[in-house]
């Protein structure tokens, strides 16, 4: 009889248990208090740096549109951006030059806002900074965003948010792809750091009793940048690869020899290549290799889709554990990269350079439309988890209207032969708001990795790990 009691006992406390989880996954959303963790993709980042009209488009300020919040804050930042945004500013030999705009970046147009922001993304930071920094005095986008108010986390938790979105493990991966240079610590982190200040972050907002959706980490070796230069002589005029005596496309010249179908060329590398670097002199080129920084090899690229693989089975891992809508961006950005986006009739976004239209100017950071899709991945898992109803971002104004030209300046000549020059200006800026060293003490640190025994992936830090201290300098006067 005891037995039996015991077991009914049980089994009322199973079905209780079962009740209170399917009450939990069919409570609808509550954005009674929205507020967004994340790095420059959640910002409204374009065209290397932030830009207001650029900015009121960011994935969480349309998804905060969307659930009719009425009151959602940005660090918005005045014409013509800060940094500021990158540009087409003329041609060369018929290739459109990528440079920034103007030389001084624009105004903050509401750092007094008496309050922390609700969009506290701050473009630079991986996962650990978002939980630790507070300030960062060579990344005055951290000023401008966190004002000393406390780090990301805290300003975000101190708002009691009931819904919070997080997209964090980016720059934790990023910089490898960008910079050419991969090394485990500084350019990419660790499995074990991302796995534990990530559940840190999100077991805090679990405990504030927050609804959570958080995004995993696309390929970023499929990123224009990485992905648009092929490993091949082109020729400028037809875009089309130059055919060796033998009928097959000839190799650049990279830091190795010649470069492989696997090896990737940095779209940093298109000046070099104008100047004939990198090219064979039998086709005209000065028959110099390509430095490294320019070049992602096979086997660094292989590195970086390995840890990004391994960060996004974390990513799913604490979702699970912590009762979060997951967006799986990495899946979505793959379907995108092969067959396109359908955006309507006859109408297809692709991840192509300048003329696809999912990215901006950068070659790593979205276009408005690119946002508007985002926020829509977002939405979509939301309503799915929650069983919410929020409606979708309404794409035609980003296809037809202003919205999708917002901060973009292609002229009515249009794009050339599409083989852009990246200036060294638009790569300088792009390289420091990602939160990098700069590319003379990334060298450092691999030459000095590479003397050591225990180089491997599991080596000790030797204090020479992510040297923030020294990553190039932003000028920006936050009290203007």
């Amino acid at each position: 009889m005891n037995v039996k009691r015991n077991t009914i006992v049980r089994t009322l406390a199973l079905c209780a248990v079962l009740l209170l989880v399917a009450g939990t996954a069919s409570a609808q959303a509550n954005f009674g208090k929205y507020v967004a963790i994340g790095d420059s993709l959640t910002a409204g980042f374009a065209s290397g740096g932030l830009l207001a009209e650029v900015q009121e488009r960011s994935y969480p300020a349309l998804i905060a549109d969307q659930a009719g919040v009425a009151d959602f804050q940005q660090p918005l930042a005045g014409a013509p951006g800060i940094p500021p945004l990158l540009a087409i500013q003329g041609f060369a030999n018929g290739s459109p030059i990528i440079t920034p705009r103007a030389a001084q970046p624009g105004p903050p147009l509401n750092l007094t806002l008496q309050r922390p922001y609700d969009n506290l993304a701050v473009p630079g930071y991986d996962t650990a900074e978002a939980l630790t920094v507070v300030s960062d005095p060579n990344n005055p986008l951290s000023d401008l965003v966190l004002r000393g108010l406390g780090t990301m986390v805290q300003q975000a938790l101190v708002q009691q948010p009931t819904f919070v979105t997080v997209w964090l493990g980016n720059n934790d991966v990023l910089g490898a792809a960008t910079s050419g240079i991969v090394i485990d610590g500084v350019t990419l982190t660790r499995r074990g750091d991302f796995r534990n200040a990530y559940r840190t972050i999100l077991g805090a907002v679990a405990q504030s009793g927050a609804q959570m959706a958080v995004a995993n980490i696309p390929d970023v070796t499929a990123l224009p940048f990485v992905a648009t230069i092929p490993p091949v002589v082109v020729n400028p005029a037809t875009s089309q690869p130059v055919l060796g005596p033998n009928g097959q496309p000839i190799p650049l010249i990279g830091p190795q020899g010649p470069l492989g179908p696997g090896d990737f060329v940095l779209l940093s590398a298109s000046g070099l290549l104008a100047q004939g670097i990198g090219i064979p002199a039998a086709v005209g080129g000065t028959n110099q290799p390509l430095p490294d920084q320019v070049v992602l090899s096979a086997s660094e690229a292989n590195r970086v889709r390995q840890r990004t693989n391994e960060l996004n089975a974390e990513i799913g891992a604490a979702a699970g554990d912590f009762g979060a809508a997951l967006v799986d961006v990495h899946g979505f950005f793959e379907e995108v990269k092969r067959d396109g986006f359908p955006a309507g009739a006859n109408i297809i976004y692709t991840t192509d350079f300048l003329t696809g239209g999912i990215f901006s100017y950068d070659g790593v950071h979205p276009s408005p439309m690119g946002y508007a899709v985002s926020a829509n991945l977002f939405i979509d898992a939301i309503n799915a988890r929650f069983g919410d109803s929020i409606p979708a971002v309404n794409l035609i104004p980003f296809i037809f209207g202003p919205d999708g030209s917002a901060g973009s300046t292609i002229p009515a000549a249009g794009l050339g032969n599409g083989n852009a020059v990246f200036s060294n200006a638009a790569y300088d800026g792009l390289h420091a708001s990602l939160g990098l060293p700069p590319m003379s003490e990334l060298l450092r640190i691999r030459d000095n990795r590479e003397k050591r025994p225990d180089k491997g992936g599991d080596a000790p830090r030797l204090g020479i790990d992510r040297p923030k201290s020294s990553r190039p300098t932003l000028s920006l006067s936050i009290g203007q």
